[in-house]
């Protein structure tokens, strides 16, 4: 009686374990604490070469370093680190496996990525078109970080939730650069105003 009431202790452990890492990835209970999100293909090579583009018209504007009064130039100087966020795994794989800990890392990345955004927002005199977009690329950025946090602090999203919130996070920040891109553009050559 008792080796068959531990056999069903045992049988019924291992099946919550199993169903809570299958269901639950990032419980308590779960024993691989990760998601796997693929970014389909168009989307994923649209975004690429987006970015490669904009890398190589950044390098381009290499003369844009000192402005005409000899001062810094804020966008310039901080386009390498905001591109460090724009350049995540998430963001340019396939297939990504989320843990907890990469969300960590992902929070850091947009945190970074937000500072970044309203330091040239507050420091650096900006026309009408390209404040218009540097507004709208914090505001994904903010959308993001707020994703984040809400996943990071409730630890019983199903599998199937998680995957799509991730993928939210995803959307966000491809919006934020699309706005950074628009915002580098009408900063550097909009003829306005």
């Amino acid at each position: 009686m008792k080796k068959g009431m531990w056999i069903g202790i045992g049988l019924f452990a291992v099946v919550w374990i199993v169903l809570a890492t299958l269901f639950f990835p990032y419980s308590f209970f779960s024993v691989y604490k990760s998601v796997s999100v693929q970014t389909e293909l168009p989307i994923l090579q649209d975004y690429k070469m987006k970015l490669y583009e904009f890398k190589k018209v950044d390098e381009e504007n290499e003369g844009w370093d000192l402005l005409k009064d000899k001062r810094v130039d804020r966008v310039k100087f901080n386009t390498e680190t905001i591109l460090k966020t724009f350049e995540m795994d998430m963001m340019t794989t396939s297939r990504a496996k989320i843990s907890k800990r990469d969300l960590n890392e992902m929070f850091d990345n947009v945190r970074s990525l937000r500072k970044t955004l309203l330091y040239i927002n507050f420091n650096e005199e900006l026309n009408y078109e390209s404040k218009k977009y540097l507004d709208a690329a914090l505001r994904w950025c903010l959308a993001a970080e707020d994703e984040i946090v809400r996943l990071k602090s409730s630890p019983y999203y199903t599998r199937f939730q998680l995957i799509d919130e991730i993928e939210v996070i995803q959307n966000d920040v491809r919006m934020s650069f699309d706005m950074y891109r628009q915002f580098y553009h009408a900063y550097y050559w909009y003829e306005g105003e």
